[in-house]
């Protein structure tokens, strides 16, 4: 008689061993991966309303590309009985964190933001004390830093500076954000408005994107009425192709690095290359930082034989074709007044 069958067993659980130690480190490889940093590098602002879940966090987390799997997330948080200690409140995250790390981020006192808008138009000085009014940056060192041609480069600018590309709108800063991360995220925002369409606008008009920035900044900066804005930028476009000088009030103010109401004759005879009453075609950049509407118009312009413009004093102009015309306006203008 056969001895082979008290063997059975023994080898059928030898043989078995490798299926129930992969049936018993599958989920946990699965949990490893899962748990695994999303490589996502650029730091986001995360805002987590009250009443919100583990899960619903973890949901949220997903959607950002901070974490690979929203039920991973919510699992971790209720394994180490943390599910009820999140907070709401904005926190800043990027995904080079493992999803526990993500958790202990989260379980930090939420930041402190400080909301500031930065209004169409200005300077990268007048952006500075808007900051510094508000406690969230160093007025010299922002200035400095927005001049600084190496950190233009750095930021991906083919341009002296970051003059023209600190897009005005509304932002969240921290108390601990620093110049160098404002200035990145205003000029973030700034790719994010010149869009394709825009870029494919640049042949046509045969402009650079730095020149045409340059000349958005004198349309936002004379513009009062935004219905204006693309007939103006029509006029300085007209006075560009027939080499006439752009004579914008607002570029002698930037050279001369103060607002005045009036510009005199002594001011129209400072010597700068940003002086347009004194040499000719576009000055070096930007004076300002334009915002989207100014962008838009001067890409879209209203194609005119009008050459000249003279403001009523109620923000709307009067334009016209001739130098004749437009000094018979000026003088109108100046009786009514």
């Amino acid at each position: 008689m056969s001895q082979a069958a008290p063997d059975a067993e023994p080898n059928f659980l030898q043989n078995s061993m490798p299926a129930v130690l992969f049936l018993l480190l599958a989920p946990l490889l699965v949990w490893w991966y899962l748990s695994r940093p999303t490589g996502l590098p650029t730091p986001l602002e995360v805002n987590i309303p009250t009443g919100m879940t583990a899960h619903d966090i973890g949901l949220l987390l997903k959607e950002k590309g901070l974490v690979r799997n929203a039920t991973i997330f919510s699992w971790t948080a209720r394994l180490h009985g943390q599910s009820e200690d999140l907070e709401a409140g904005i926190y800043l995250l990027n995904g080079t964190l493992t999803t526990p790390e993500i958790l202990r981020e989260l379980l930090k006192a939420p930041l402190q933001l400080r909301r500031v808008t930065i209004p169409e138009g200005l300077t990268s000085q007048q952006i500075a004390q808007v900051l510094a009014q508000n406690g969230l940056a160093d007025s010299a060192r922002f200035v400095a830093l927005a001049h600084d041609k190496d950190f233009a480069r750095r930021l991906g600018l083919d341009a002296p500076s970051a003059e023209g590309y600190l897009f005005p709108q509304t932002y969240m800063f921290n108390r601990t954000t620093t110049e160098e991360e404002i200035i990145r995220r205003m000029v973030e925002e700034f790719d994010k408005v010149f869009t394709p369409p825009l870029y494919a606008r640049l042949d046509s008009l045969k402009l650079t994107r730095h020149q045409a920035i340059t000349l958005a900044a004198i349309v936002e900066r004379e513009a009062v009425v935004q219905q204006e804005r693309p007939l103006i930028a029509g006029v300085f476009l007209g006075r560009l192709e027939k080499g006439i000088m752009l004579e914008s009030c607002p570029t002698v103010e930037y050279a001369l690095g103060y607002h005045k109401e009036h510009l005199d004759n002594t001011d129209l005879q400072v010597d700068s290359p940003y002086n347009t009453y004194m040499y000719p075609g576009l000055p070096p950049g930007p004076i300002a930082n334009p915002g989207q509407a100014a962008i838009q118009a001067t890409l879209f312009p209203v194609r005119t034989d009008y050459l000249y413009f003279v403001a009523r004093g109620d923000g709307t102009h009067v334009f016209s074709r001739t130098n004749e015309q437009h000094e018979a306006a000026k003088r109108s203008i100046r009786a009514r007044l």
